[in-house]
């Protein structure tokens, strides 16, 4: 099964027509909107189970080629074996009505194939996505152990994967709180596909 395309022919159009600003959904600074979702599993995941711990959301499709190349590289991977403490949770928001949807056995199979073993959650009403703002995949929050965002946008500044030295957003935030410091910057603009959202 072919779950992306090819990056090399579609990263200029997709750069060009799917990137977003930050949304009009949660702002950084503000509470993370509590949420209960399903796993690939049908097992419902809280939010607020993880209160007192970090949390990074990611947005995610495997039929984008910007989340597919993330998937690839194992950046997201890398992120969470570096950080093992921190709650680590991708967020399918794509409606099912859409030719990207996967089911929840396709993606399951996805995940085998990139070495992905943290939860991946549903979210086909989109009700999620659009409390968040979520705009792309990928599109990244970071919630701090108070419950409140304090990093949203883009997982680095490299979205044609040309620089040998890219600043990791996600990094650089973690580590910032880490250190007892406010992540800067606290939001970018995120790049990568249009969330797929319903009607």
């Amino acid at each position: 099964m072919r779950y992306g395309r090819t990056l090399v022919a579609c990263l200029s159009l997709l750069v060009g027509t799917c990137t977003g600003t930050a949304a009009a959904g949660v702002s950084v600074g503000e509470t993370a909107p509590d949420f209960t979702l399903p796993d690939l599993d049908g097992q419902e995941h809280s939010l607020a189970d993880h209160r007192g711990r970090l949390v990074v959301l990611e947005w995610v499709n495997p039929n984008c080629p910007f989340s597919e190349r993330h998937a690839r590289e194992g950046t997201m991977i890398d992120l969470v074996d570096h950080h093992p403490d921190l709650v680590w949770l991708g967020i399918n928001s794509t409606a099912e009505d859409h030719r990207d949807y996967l089911t929840p056995e396709q993606h399951a199979e996805y995940n085998t194939e990139h070495g992905i073993d943290y939860p991946i959650l549903y979210d086909v009403t989109g009700e999620v996505g659009h409390a968040y703002g979520a705009k792309t995949t990928p599109h990244m929050f970071v919630i701090d152990e108070q419950g409140k965002v304090v990093y949203a946008g883009a997982i680095d500044d490299d979205p044609y994967a040309r620089s040998d030295s890219r600043t990791n957003y996600v990094t650089g935030a973690l580590e910032a709180l880490e250190q007892g410091r406010k992540p800067e910057p606290s939001s970018t603009k995120p790049y990568g596909c249009s969330v797929k959202y319903g009607g």
